[in-house]
């Protein structure tokens, strides 16, 4: 018997772990405890696991942790998502050079807006929110303060009531009419975690960036993404300084919309819907 929980159980109210609890896990069945979804940077998935092993399995987002593999927001996506990347890719014009979409303002969407906000080539959604402290990126108390100043000026955040995450589909014009997406994930820390807003260009058929953690691109190609290394300059990706991998990643940013996007995406049509075919097949992560 195989059952399924989150890691909730597993913590106190203080976001630590119940060794109570999990000492009275000795004689029930193998559960499979996701940690894969939105647990990162704390090492809590990590002690869980080893708490919990070899009668039970800890599911991780990171392809390094010492917890399984899972990539949980990939299958996610593919169960959630109409698969439209054909009609994306057929549209030759795009209206917007670059998109960008921010949910929760964390700092380094923050920091990455404001750098960039003035930049009239980027398609923006940016929320009057405050700040969601993911402690993985220190802003200066003069970031603060502007974006304390300027968030006023911004759309106030809305929720659907779809019973999915706010802007969760494909169907947002930032991955049927943009060029390139520049992805903002949850997080910058120093393990990999990939979510929805990675697989979403990818899935659309589309060029991307990635402000993320450091080798998430390196984990994309050597899962066979075309990550258009030819075109688009990751080394921003090899960074191990969050805020340094963000200026550097605004350097390649810049470059890249000097180019003729147009151009390029006639050039990558075939690459592009290879991607896209990859993401909707089962063959990606085929070895687990």
């Amino acid at each position: 018997m195989i059952d399924w929980t989150d890691i909730g159980p597993f913590l106190t109210n203080e976001f630590m772990l119940d060794y109570d609890y999990i000492d009275q896990l000795s004689d029930t069945p193998r559960l499979y405890v996701n940690g894969a979804s939105e647990h990162y940077g704390d090492g809590l998935l990590e002690e869980l696991a080893r708490e919990l092993h070899p009668h039970h399995t800890v599911l991780s987002h990171s392809p390094s942790a010492v917890c399984v593999f899972y990539p949980y927001w990939y299958h996610w996506a593919k169960q959630n998502w109409p698969e439209i990347h054909r009609a994306n890719i057929a549209s030759d014009k795009k209206t917007y050079k670059i998109s960008c979409l921010n949910n929760s303002s964390r700092p380094h969407r923050i920091l990455n807006w404001l750098e960039l906000k003035d930049n009239q080539d980027i398609l923006w959604s940016m929320h009057n929110d405050p700040a969601e402290l993911a402690h993985d990126m220190e802003l200066t108390d003069q970031e603060w303060q502007d974006w304390d100043s300027l968030r006023l000026k911004l759309p106030t955040r809305t929720h659907d009531n779809r019973g999915t995450r706010v802007d969760a589909d494909i169907l947002h014009e930032a991955y049927t009419d943009s060029y390139v997406n520049f992805v903002t994930e949850s997080t910058t820390c120093d393990k990999i975690f990939i979510t929805e807003k990675t697989w979403k260009p990818i899935a659309s058929g589309q060029l991307f960036v990635i402000l993320g953690n450091q080798g998430i691109v390196k984990h994309l190609r050597d899962h066979g993404i075309d990550c258009f290394d030819d075109i688009i300059d990751h080394s921003y990706d090899d960074i191990e300084d969050p805020r340094e991998r963000l200026f550097k990643l605004h350097n390649s940013v810049n470059k890249l919309l000097k180019q003729d996007l147009y151009n390029i995406n006639l050039l990558t049509k075939q690459r592009r819907t290879k991607n896209a075919e990859l993401f909707w097949s089962n063959e990606l992560y085929y070895e687990l």
